[in-house]
């Protein structure tokens, strides 16, 4: 691989990459074998996805000097310490130590007994003090030579232990892990740990790409999405407020109607690095707090513009993983309240897959000009990904037809049933959204087994170089010939069309149909003047709403004329043409 390859005219294209645990070890290399042959103009993603958007953006900013030369390095950089990114705080790392038994052993019985002895090596001194009066009757049972105290002395050792594991365990779940923000893990690297945790790797990983280092390759300042706008780089991340219950996209949205959020420097400073800490809080001043505030830490900051935003605070506000990283902690004025509106709130954001992990939707327009790639996860199945010769493990839509119907997965246990309840819940309006005709065509799936990604933080060296082979694969097939751009757009207008005409119908039938109340919409707006809440600037901007409702009912009935463009031979399912809130 040389420089050359990622120089010269290259098409634009956009990109957009799914939340996966681990998988995304997946996507440094087909990043690069997708810069290959794009330039990328805008990048988004969530939730361990966002990892992989900020070193693209990163790549992509330092395109001319090498960037991707340096994110195809990566792999290799991580291969043999993927475990020590995850680093627990010590009081809960017993606990950390038990979910990962849980998550890396193959069968249920092998879970449950790997489980017990991580609870017996993190616990074993508690455990040992729960059973001491059981093991001194089993001592004086054995110079007595009497079964029956022995039996009882075994059994008060037995439960004894498990008792003091359970209030243990109990202390550590509902008050150490409150405590700390509902997360095992800070990101940041603990002393004595000679290996970065996620976060400090992440922030020096993403300097290191974009060539934000000094002679000695130490990062400096952090890489910002203002440095990625002044050389027309997008990037996007989905993150999830749980004190609010809905998503948002970042940056943040900013004008005046988009209410400020703030951040504490203590909270702040438990989650970055210093250098981060220290761009955060260059340019803005501490809020002053009245006396009358309570629940409310003495250090906010106003947080920063999208100009200023560093991406790795972006980033890790996305791959808050629950109950793994710490969620982050935001502070915000809740206008709901009748008393005390102008003291911030604190909110909880936890990782953006919680509410989008796969956010198709980035970057969408109607009559595209360039196309929006995405990678997606899959599990694998042999009846769907095996035609008889070999294994499918990535693959792209080529015929017409192909991606237009959701898999049918079996559910079994009570396990699975949550699984899926949860699944269900978050992950619907994704999934419905992905087999939409242009979208399904644009979307590289990489089919994983069981041991492969998800939260296998041990995978063997084989498996892992196997993942980082299917993202080659991945980034080579949008690239190949099996992508037509034509024919997308041609379906994109298609679809544009039919939902416009649809649109247009049901203005025409509200404008000229009676209704229940109030008559149709032609009289009333006839005889509605507007409202004192939002009156018309004046006649003349009235009247000249009125001509072009009339002018768009005209065009509607002039739509409405055979042969209509749903008659025609549009690509399936139907979609919806609707309203939603901005995130």
């Amino acid at each position: 691989m040389t420089q050359d390859e990622f120089m010269g005219r290259k098409p634009p294209c956009d990109l957009v990459l799914k939340g996966g645990n681990v998988s995304d070890i997946v996507y440094p290399s087909a990043i690069v074998e997708l810069a290959k042959h794009y330039r990328f103009g805008s990048i988004g993603g969530t939730s361990a996805g966002a990892i992989g958007a900020a070193i693209a953006a990163a790549g992509e900013y330092a395109r001319e000097t090498g960037g991707f030369l340096r994110v195809a390095a990566i792999p290799g950089q991580v291969a043999d310490h993927l475990f020590d990114k995850f680093q627990p705080t010590p009081k809960l790392k017993p606990v950390f130590d038990m979910v990962i038994a849980a998550f890396t052993k193959k069968t249920s019985l092998g879970g449950v007994f790997a489980v017990i002895v991580a609870a017996l090596r993190g616990y074993a001194g508690i455990m040992f003090c729960g059973a001491l009066p059981g093991l001194l009757v089993i001592f004086f049972a054995v110079f007595s030579r009497d079964e029956g105290w022995l039996a009882f002395g075994v059994l008060s050792a037995v439960l004894g232990a498990l008792f003091f594991l359970a209030l243990r365990l109990s202390c550590a779940i509902t008050k150490t892990l409150p405590a700390a923000n509902f997360g095992l893990c800070s990101g940041q690297t603990l002393p004595g740990n000679p290996n970065a945790a996620l976060t400090d790797w992440l922030a020096d990983t993403i300097d290191k790409v974009a060539g934000n280092v000094d002679a000695n390759d130490v990062p400096g300042r952090p890489l910002s999405f203002g440095d990625l706008k002044r050389r027309n780089i997008e990037l996007a991340m989905m993150t999830s407020d749980l004190s609010m219950s809905r998503p948002y996209q970042l940056p943040f949205r900013e004008g005046p109607e988009c209410a400020q959020h703030f951040f504490s420097r203590a909270d702040f400073a438990r989650l970055f690095p210093p250098r981060v800490m220290e761009e955060l809080c260059r340019n803005q001043q501490q809020m002053p707090v009245p006396p009358g505030w309570t629940d409310c830490p003495t250090d906010l900051f106003a947080f920063p513009q999208s100009a200023d935003l560093p991406i790795i605070v972006a980033a890790r506000l996305s791959l808050s993983l629950p109950g793994i990283f710490q969620a982050v902690p935001l502070y915000k004025r809740d206008l709901t309240l009748r008393h005390g509106i102008d003291q911030p709130r604190r909110c909880l954001f936890s990782d953006g897959g919680l509410t989008s992990n796969f956010p198709i939707h980035f970057f969408d327009r109607l009559w595209p000009n360039s196309p929006t790639f995405a990678i997606s996860f899959d599990d694998y199945s042999d009846a769907r990904h095996n035609d008889g010769t070999k294994e499918i493990r990535v693959e792209m839509a080529t015929d017409p037809a192909q991606g237009e119907y959701l898999p049918i997965l079996p559910i079994s246990g009570i396990v699975g049933f949550v699984s899926r309840l949860l699944d269900c819940a978050r992950n619907w309006q994704d999934n419905l959204q992905s087999v939409l005709p242009g979208y399904r065509e644009r979307i590289v799936h990489v089919h994983l087994k069981p041991d492969e990604g998800g939260f296998n933080l041990k995978m063997p060296r084989p498996t892992f170089d196997r993942l980082v082979r299917f993202g080659e694969m991945a980034g080579a097939l949008p690239a190949g010939p099996d992508f037509n751009m034509d024919e997308h757009r041609w379906r994109r207008f298609l679809v544009a069309m039919a939902e416009i005409e649809q649109t247009l119908g049901g203005i025409v039938d509200a404008y000229e149909k009676e209704g229940v109340i109030g008559g149709n919409f032609r009289d009333f707006l006839r005889r509605y003047g507007g409202s004192d809440d939002y009156p018309p600037r004046d006649q003349d901007w009235r009247r000249e709403m009125l001509r072009r409702a009339v002018r768009l009912v005209a065009l509607g009935r002039q739509w409405k004329k055979q042969p209509t463009i749903n008659s025609g031979n549009v690509p399936k399912p139907d979609c919806d043409l609707r309203l939603t809130p901005q995130q």
